[in-house]
């Protein structure tokens, strides 16, 4: 997984300061119908969410299995699997969701926690066996710690 810092322009386009590409390669679990969670970044206290939202660049697939054909997702925090986005088809073999708005979720954290994203397997496969795919995902973090001057 690569996380990016994005440019002003960017940031201001897009309303996110953070993209996290996530690939097939990041996707490990050899067991069958089995999830994996992966924290995308550390949060801290005072960390401040807003605008998660993603992308399929490349769907999701195993080029030698056709029936691999559901790998949802959701993007939360440790507390709450789907507290971000709720579930996005990203298989090739399914019904692909190329663009997931998020749940308009905001959330200051109070204590350190994780953003993390849950990639759902199917019975009878792995998600380490997808060969294919690259998801991306937005999102804007503030550190409200960092602005402690007091207004005058």
């Amino acid at each position: 997984m690569q996380i990016n810092l994005l440019p002003q322009e960017e940031r201001i386009a897009l309303g996110a300061t953070h993209r996290a590409i996530i690939t097939h390669a990041d996707l490990t679990v050899a067991t069958a119908n089995t999830a994996q969670v992966i924290n995308i970044t550390a949060l801290k206290l005072g960390s401040y969410i807003r605008n998660v939202y993603t992308k399929v660049q490349t769907a999701f697939k195993n080029s030698a299995d056709a029936a691999f054909n559901t790998t949802a997702i959701t993007v939360g925090d440790t507390g709450t699997a789907n507290l971000y986005v709720s579930s996005q088809e990203t298989n090739a073999n399914g019904a692909v969701a190329k663009f997931k708005a998020g749940t308009g979720t905001q959330k200051a954290y109070l204590a350190a926690d994780d953003l993390t994203i849950t990639f759902n397997s199917m019975a009878g496969k792995a998600l380490s066996s997808l060969d294919t795919g690259e998801l991306h995902v937005f999102f804007s973090v503030t550190e409200l710690n960092e602005y402690e001057t007091p207004v005058n």
